[in-house]
This record gives C-alpha cells, structure tokens and sequence, in this order.
C-alpha cells in the first residue's frame, strides 16, 4: 500500500497529471478487441492485430500491476467547433454568421498535433519514474510503452482512478476533460491496485450525434476505418469518396467529438462563441450544474507550433485578382490559412515537421489531404494549385486534386 503511494508521489514529481494502478487483467476490453479487429473497424491499421495486445504477459511474463500516467496536452486555444474565419482586412467572423466579403479559408490539425511529438516527452518522463520504481525494491522487472508497443493503456487506465471511457472511446477525467495523452509502465511489483473511476456520461450522445461521418457507430464502440483521423493521418491510399465531403476542413486528424464532450468545458481564456458550455454540459450533468474549466498545459511542448514559410504568389482566377503573399510567411500551427498550409513544400514539411506528429501523414498524404480540404472549401482561388496537383506524378495525388476541382467547378 505505501509502495504504491511512494510510486504515485514520484510520477506527480517527474510531471505526470494523473496516475493510477491497474491489474494486468481487462478481460471485456482485451476479449473485445479481436471482436474489433474482426468486423473491419480497424481497417488498415494492422498492428491493432497483434496477440500480444490481447495480453500483457506476453509483453512481461511476470507482470503484476500496471502503472498508468496521463499528461495533459491542451492549451488555452479555441476548440475547432468554436474558431473564426478571418476577412483579408483582418477582420474576424464567427462560423455561422454572415461571412465577410473576402474569407481566407482556414484548415484544421487536432490539437494533439500542434506541438512536438509527445511519445518523446512522454517516454522521457516514464524513463524517469521508472528509474524511481526500480530504485524502490530489488529485482524489479519493468517495460515503458506510450501509445507504440503491443499494449492497450486505455483499457488498463480506465480500470483506475485516472477515468471512465467515454461513449466517443476517449478516456475522460471528471476534473481534468479528455485532453491528456497516456503511459504505461508493466512491472512485476504487486501493488494495491485502484478502484476504477464511474462512467459520468449519463444519457449524453453529444459525441455521437456530432461525428461528421458516423464512426461512432454505437456508445463505447467506434469504427475507426470511417474516422477522419483514419483517414488523414493512418490511410495511405485514397479516401473513400462518400467521405470526402464530410472531413470538412479538418487536414490532419479530428477533435470534434472531443470539442463537444460536455466534460471538457472551454479554457477560461476563450469565450465559448456558438457552442455554449452550460448548454454542452446539460445532457451528462444536469441543467442546474455550475460551469467549469478544462485543464490545460503551459508546457512549451505542446503549444501551437509556429512556422516561418517562404510563400509564393497566386495567379488570378476568373475575376479575382491576384494575390501576393510576403516572401516569408509566419504561422501557427492552430487553426491556420489553407493559403499558408499549401505554400508548404516537401522541403518544408521534412524540415518544420521533423518533430512534430504530423509527419505520420506523409507528404504525399498532407498533399491529398490538402486537395479534399480546398475542394470542400468552396473557394475558386485555389484552382491553381489544385491544377497544379492534378499533374502530379503521384496518382493519389492527381485523383484527389481532381475530385477538388470537380467540387470548385461546380460539381457535387
């Protein structure tokens, strides 16, 4: 008992926001997995098929408890149900209004992503608690996984004090909201294991009802081959065209189902705009409920990148005029000008997403991405580029490209 209180004082230390101990059995989340796999909603993401995930032992044989840790990601920016179009002028619009009279169309990258990779910092920080653990009792056995080994941490955590899972599948704590990212370490100390946290959704479908393209396909259950994050960041080929539409302007992964999560009020910092947070929170916690924050980080880890582009100009389109960009363009990585995203080069995106999540995607990825997001806006302006595209030596790329400008052109 006082081993694991010892254990938990020191990952509060390294910097650790939650931390929780589990048992190395989650039998209804690990028998269901092979179920999952089975019906297709992994798609193609293959490693989701490994046996070993169906049990811990076969990662450590002597494995006893499993120390979990969570690390809070969000920052004090606007959620992307909540952000603004920006008028050439400067001048700022909110989603829904009567839009200005020349609107730079904006993209969406989740969140998670603005910062550096978090599997460094976060493997970093397990490093550390776990030379503390080692240094508590002879023969330890321990393995560190975050997010890339054949282990399930969501199914562990939410047997423990850190949260429930929610109906969107995201792992939500009553103070903190979802925006935290997880760590596991096995060991094969016995430690007095934690009572798992109650399931606080309450009759809220709010995730559910909000999924542009139905991956949520029941409560607890998501279809992860119809997920935008699916399909931005883990497909490599073509995005199915019935979707195509419904990924809207989000170009690498999705926060929307979190964004309407009524656990994870608006940072005090941003005024809620058209998503109120006593109407978001009424579902799951009842109308008379007061209203709350969701934590956040000052980490500088996870704070929205900035990136410094070398622009080009733009030809005009009908009659439109042309438009020239400075030669060097600053931005932020949160909700940024698709203008700006497609001045990115191959050089550029090797270099300025060296460290960053986004490079999962691939450049030919961030590419078709790019296409779906210019198609979706509505916007003329980019018929060059994506003419430019559609002679790419990269047929997913030309096909993309194609489809967008069939969508400016006037298609459906």
């Amino acid at each position: 008992m006082l081993l694991a209180s010892t254990i938990k004082r020191h990952a509060f230390e390294v910097g650790f926001d939650l931390v929780g101990i589990a048992p190395p059995s989650a039998l209804k989340d690990l028998e269901f997995l092979p179920q999952w796999v089975k019906k297709g909603f992994g798609g193609e993401i293959h490693y989701l098929a490994d046996p070993r995930r169906e049990d811990p032992s076969r990662v450590l044989p002597s494995v006893k408890s499993i120390i979990c840790v969570g690390l809070t990601y969000s920052t004090s920016h606007p959620y992307s149900t909540d952000v603004f179009e920006t008028a050439e002028d400067g001048s700022v619009q909110p989603l829904g209004g009567t839009p200005p009279k020349r609107v730079q169309p904006r993209a969406w990258i989740s969140r998670y992503a603005w910062g550096k990779d978090y599997h460094d910092l976060i493997r970093g920080k397990l490093e550390q608690l776990r030379a503390a653990v080692e240094k508590l009792t002879p023969n330890v056995e321990t393995r560190v996984y975050v997010d890339t080994g054949p282990v399930l941490e969501r199914a562990f955590a939410r047997l423990t004090e850190i949260g429930w899972m929610g109906k969107n599948t995201c792992l939500i704590n009553e103070q903190k909201g979802s925006w935290f990212f997880l760590g596991v370490i096995l060991t094969n100390l016995e430690l007095k294991l934690d009572l798992p946290a109650p399931d606080r959704c309450g009759s809220c479908t709010r995730c559910l009802e909000a999924c542009p393209t139905g991956a949520l396909v029941e409560p607890y259950v998501m279809d992860a081959s119809r997920c935008i994050s699916y399909f931005t960041i883990e497909l490599k080929g073509t995005i199915p065209e019935e979707f195509r539409t419904a990924i809207g302007k989000n170009i690498f992964g999705c926060d929307i189902c979190q964004d309407v999560c009524p656990w994870n009020g608006r940072p005090l910092s941003v005024v809620s705009g058209p998503l109120r947070e006593d109407a978001l929170r009424q579902d799951a916690l009842g109308a008379g409920s007061t209203q709350r924050s969701v934590a956040t980080t000052d980490l500088p880890e996870f704070q929205p990148m900035q990136l410094e582009i070398k622009s080009i100009a733009e030809p005009a389109v009908d009659d439109e005029p042309a438009h020239q960009l400075s030669s060097t363009e600053q931005f932020s990585l949160c909700n940024p000008t698709l203008e700006n995203l497609a001045s990115i080069t191959e050089e550029d995106f090797k270099r300025v997403f060296a460290r960053s999540p986004v490079k999962r995607a691939k450049y030919r990825g961030w590419l078709r991405n790019l296409c779906v997001v210019m198609g979706n806006s509505g916007d003329r302006r980019f018929i060059p580029w994506l003419e430019a595209a559609a002679g790419s030596q990269d047929t997913l790329v030309r096909e993309h490209a194609a489809w967008a400008l069939g969508r400016l052109h006037g298609g459906v």
